[in-house]
């Protein structure tokens, strides 16, 4: 007989005396979010500093054979930086 037909609906058509839904809301622990950040940081900060330790251990005289990381072959002594053919005179 009544088929289909909400009675809610028929009784109250536009809707304007039922209540609001209230929204669902998730509760976060916020000493997990803190342990989360500062692992986060700390994997951040690690990886920095080994990124930081390679860069250096790459250009230290004895892992380049002492010749430098990015020597171009010539020395500011050797190509006479000061302008003189010889040294003291």
């Amino acid at each position: 007989m009544c088929g289909n037909v909400d009675p809610g609906k028929m009784l109250d058509p536009m809707g304007l005396f039922t209540k609001e839904k209230t929204p669902n809301v998730t509760q976060t622990d916020p000493q997990a979010e803190a342990d989360a950040a500062a692992d986060a940081a700390a994997k951040a900060a690690n990886a920095d500093a080994a990124s930081r330790k390679k860069r250096k251990q790459g250009s230290s005289l004895l892992a380049s054979g002492a010749q430098g990381a990015s020597d171009s072959g010539s020395s500011l002594l050797s190509s006479g930086a000061s302008g003189k053919p010889t040294l003291g005179a």
